[in-house]
Order: structure tokens, then C-alpha cells, then sequence
């Protein structure tokens, strides 16, 4: 286990203020644009709409926001989720909850402020004993890096 621990960053953002959409912003910004290629284990809770950084003048013009949107919560879908099959568009709609989608896969979740979020971000020279798949990752996880 300490040798899975050593090839991994850790990022505790519990306290942070960071929204949900900036945690992700953040995720992919990480992934994509680390000089260092380092692999990284993220935790933290975040509000859903209430963002520390991002400002409503960041929102993309094509982005409809809902008269009276959700602060609650909001629904985070994979790259390749489909909502007409995944969410009650109807329901979604009426209770104008956030629907976003990240950069990776992964499942769909509703997320709200005390939701606990773990990201693990593997580069595959660091574990190419780990197969890319959400059951291998997850047994991964658990034995190696949570033990």
C-alpha cells in the first residue's frame, strides 16, 4: 500500500469553497495540463452552484439558465451519458436542477454540499498493473490505497 501511496498527490479540498464546476474545471486542468504528469487522489465536498471563483459572466452564451434554478443540487454525468436515458428530462427540468457533464467517464450523480468526492486521476506509467476499468479501479482503490 505504501508504494501505491508514494506514486499518488494527495489534494484535500474539504474547506475549500470551491463549487462543483470549478472542482471539476480543476480535475481536468490537472489531468491535462500538469507539467509534472503526476497521478493525483482528490477529496472534498462542494457546493453545488455557489461558485468561490467562477463568475455568471464565465457562462458560455449557448448555456440557458433556469428561471429558478436548483442551488441544492446538481445532477454530474459522464462523458458519454445520455440524458434522455439516463434522467427524467421532465422532472430535471421542472425542479431546474444543474445537469453537467465532466471531461471523463463515470456514472451519473446527484450531487449536493455534503457529498464527499473522491477523484483519482492515474497516469498509466504509474499503474500499468491497473486495468482502466471502474471494478478494477475500485479494487484497486480500496486495497491499495484505502487499506
Amino acid at each position: 500500500a505504501r508504494h501505491a501511496r508514494s506514486k499518488v498527490s494527495w489534494l484535500d479540498l474539504r474547506g475549500s469553497g470551491l463549487s462543483a464546476i470549478e472542482r471539476l474545471c480543476l480535475e481536468e486542468a490537472l489531468l491535462r495540463h500538469d507539467p509534472e504528469q503526476r497521478s493525483w487522489a482528490i477529496v472534498g465536498t462542494h457546493e453545488p452552484t455557489s461558485h468561490r471563483y467562477l463568475r455568471s459572466t464565465d457562462v458560455p452564451s449557448h448555456v440557458t439558465a433556469s428561471d429558478d434554478p436548483n442551488k441544492t443540487c446538481l445532477i454530474v454525468m459522464g462523458i458519454g451519458g445520455k440524458p434522455k436515458e439516463l434522467l427524467n428530462l421532465d422532472l430535471v427540468r421542472r425542479d431546474g436542477v444543474l445537469v453537467i457533464k465532466r471531461f471523463s467517464g463515470g456514472g451519473t450523480v446527484v450531487l449536493d454540499h455534503s457529498s464527499i468526492w473522491t477523484t483519482f486521476i492515474g497516469r498509466t506509467h504509474h499503474f500499468p498493473h491497473v486495468p482502466p476499468y471502474p471494478r478494477d479501479i475500485m479494487n484497486w482503490s480500496a486495497n491499495e490505497v484505502f487499506d
